[in-house]
């Protein structure tokens, strides 16, 4: 059963409920701008952030694009897997859930060019659907630090998982439930958070990830749970499964890579030109200055970057 709270409201988007394997239902938005005879993109999210988070960002996407997007499973308005969560939190399951999407929204627009846009592990299970399953409908993609860890360089392969790790073991201890919606955007916005971002974008990551407690306490919890946070984190560790896929990924695909030296920045940055390596057709664009959460520092530059598939000479041939 999916939960009552969107992370996407109701006044900019409509929300669409998709059943899929072991009984989880994935929330999924149209934004209500954009027309029906624009080309279509699909939005895949960071992991902890939801497809709201992306609000303004998406918006901007929507002047050219009907866009559509999804909150992960057991994150926003998607219902929580059954565990053991290392068999229902992967990236087969994240694969399949992209694929259930693409179906519903085809059946949506069914003469519409398709064209793929997603942030960390939503753009790894894009390729990984595309690569190890043979099922990529696009035209062309933009990834933005895609979470793939390395199956042949031992270096990079165990610094993703040597940084992965310690990073699922923060996430457990997160604070999840606030008081307020105001305490939570307090917290947000310290420098050590998210205080960095966007103005605009951190206020809708706050409406995004904060929802009325589920077990009818007072007060507020995060909308993806630090449990199911934390599993998505070490789903990236278990494997190199999406990796070993890339070589027969069959469409464009233009990377764009945080700025390794940034302080925020990580292990993913570092291995965007070994994956660019690995895929028949692809290239890397190093956002100097931005880390990995790149959308949310640099919104307006993002978009545009998405925009681009739409007149990019590098996809002529997939037009």
């Amino acid at each position: 059963m999916s939960t009552a709270f969107s992370s996407l409201p109701a006044t900019v988007a409509e929300r669409f409920d998709l059943p899929v394997e072991d009984g989880v239902t994935i929330a999924a938005y149209e934004l209500r701008e954009g027309s029906a005879n624009m080309p279509v993109l699909i939005w895949g999210h960071a992991n902890g952030f939801g497809a709201g988070s992306y609000l303004p960002f998406l918006q901007q996407l929507a002047t050219r694009f009907r866009v559509f997007a999804y909150d992960a499973r057991g994150q926003g308005g998607s219902s929580a897997p059954p565990e053991p969560y290392p068999s229902t939190i992967c990236f087969d399951r994240f694969a399949r859930d992209l694929e259930t999407l693409v179906y519903r929204v085809q059946a949506r627009a069914p003469e519409a060019p398709l064209y793929y846009g997603g942030h960390s592990f939503s753009a790894a299970a894009m390729f990984h659907l595309g690569g190890n399953f043979g099922f990529a409908p696009w035209r062309a993609v933009t990834t933005f630090d895609a979470t793939l860890r390395p199956c042949d360089r031992d270096d990079l392969r165990q610094i993703s998982k040597a940084r992965s790790t310690p990073l699922a073991e923060m996430t457990l201890r997160r604070r999840q439930y606030f008081e307020t919606p105001a305490d939570y955007a307090t917290a947000m916005a310290r420098p050590k958070a998210f205080g960095y971002f966007a103005q605009e974008m951190l206020d809708a990551l706050c409406q995004a990830t904060l929802r009325p407690r589920c077990d009818g306490a007072e007060g507020y919890e995060l909308s993806c749970p630090p449990v199911i946070e934390a599993a998505t984190y070490n789903s990236v560790a278990a494997t190199t499964a999406p990796y070993e896929g890339l070589k027969d990924f069959p469409v464009p695909a233009h990377l764009i890579a945080a700025d390794p030296a940034v302080p925020n920045s990580n292990w993913i940055a570092e291995v965007q030109s070994d994956i660019a390596r690995h895929l028949p057709d692809a290239r890397v664009t190093t956002m100097i200055g931005a880390g990995h959460l790149m959308p949310f520092e640099r919104p307006n530059e993002c978009a545009e970057i998405v925009l681009a598939m739409l007149s990019d000479t590098a996809y002529a041939a997939a037009e």
